[in-house]
C-alpha cells in the first residue's frame, strides 16, 4: 500500500459529496469501512478503493 492509497476524512467527504456527520453515519451503518483510526479518536483514514465502492453504491439506480 502506498500513501496515495489512503484518504483523510475531509478528502473522503469531498470525494463522496457528503458531510462529516453523514460519513460517520455511513460508518455506523456499514456503508463504508474505514481503514484505520489514528491520532487518538480524531483521524479516520479510508482506502481509495473503499471510497470508490461507496461512491458507486451511492449513485446506483434504485428501482426498475
Amino acid at each position: 500500500m502506498k500513501p496515495d492509497d489512503l484518504l483523510t476524512t475531509p478528502k473522503t467527504c469531498a470525494a463522496l459529496g457528503i458531510t462529516r456527520p453523514t460519513l460517520y453515519a455511513w460508518i455506523r451503518q456499514g456503508k463504508i469501512n474505514p481503514w484505520a483510526r489514528l491520532g487518538g479518536h480524531s483521524a479516520w483514514f479510508f482506502l481509495k478503493n473503499e471510497v470508490e465502492k461507496a461512491k458507486g453504491r451511492r449513485y446506483q439506480r434504485i428501482g426498475p
